[in-house]
């Protein structure tokens, strides 16, 4: 039973990803959600589900659709704090 106290207490990994070159997003390593709550995104100072910017990374992620591959970045997690803490 420990083991799996200790499980609960992980802190999830993520993949972090710049949008549009405005947003900062995150996503659970192993996410298996549909694309519309694949990410969430750092917004008003939390991060949350935004469905729409969620699908559009999904879709660039995969280069479907309007959204190219270009339109996102992979970051590291350190960068993705560094710009978090730039913008606000």
């Amino acid at each position: 039973m420990s083991s799996l106290s200790e499980e609960k207490d992980k802190k999830p990994k993520y993949y972090y990803y710049e949008f549009h070159e405005e947003y900062i997003a995150r996503e659970v390593v192993g996410n298996r959600e549909c694309a519309s709550e694949r990410f969430e995104f750092f917004l008003d100072g939390k991060w949350i589900n935004d469905w729409d910017l969620s699908l559009s990374l999904s879709d660039a992620t995969m280069d479907f659709g309007d959204y190219p591959i270009w339109d996102y970045e992979e970051l590291t997690e350190e960068e993705a704090l560094r710009r978090i803490a730039d913008g606000d």
